[in-house]
């Protein structure tokens, strides 16, 4: 078995370390994020319940758990109807169709704040980066009902 020299072994060490961060770095790319990865922060979902507030509880009801004419928007089954997808649909769905007597009127930042606060409602860890009202961006955002 041949031995290597200094340059050659400190090349070879160099070598493994660059394939082994590489395979790292994939890893966690394929990794996706989930709403349990913190895509949201605490400022943002109170600015959210502020919104929630002048729009949201005449047909959800106080805290979103349901009105008279609106469904909850917290709980098992609001979580079953949205897992699966990702957060662009929950995000485009409440843009164009809310509120109900005035579809379209809630400005990108008030929906994504709004989801911060159904996301803080359904416990869903809140994280150091606003949740983005950018439709691709959040395209890359799933939401699971369960946490992973």
């Amino acid at each position: 078995m041949r031995q290597l020299t200094g340059s050659a072994a400190r090349r070879l060490i160099a070598a493994g370390a660059v394939v082994w961060v590489s395979s790292v770095v994939c890893v966690m790319a394929g990794q996706a994020k989930t709403v349990w990865s913190g895509v949201y922060t605490d400022a943002q979902a109170y600015r959210g319940e502020k919104v929630a507030q002048t729009t949201c509880i005449g047909c959800h009801g106080p805290g979103l758990d349901g009105g008279d004419s609106g469904p909850k928007l917290v709980g098992d089954a609001f979580l079953a109807n949205w897992s699966s997808q990702p957060v662009a649909e929950l995000f485009d769905w409440v843009r164009e169709s809310m509120p109900a007597d005035s579809p379209g009127t809630l400005s990108k930042e008030d929906t994504a704040a709004v989801l911060a606060y159904i996301l803080k409602l359904n416990r869903m860890p809140a994280g150091k980066q606003d949740l983005p009202s950018d439709h691709d961006a959040l395209a890359g955002i799933d939401f699971v009902a369960a946490q992973p």
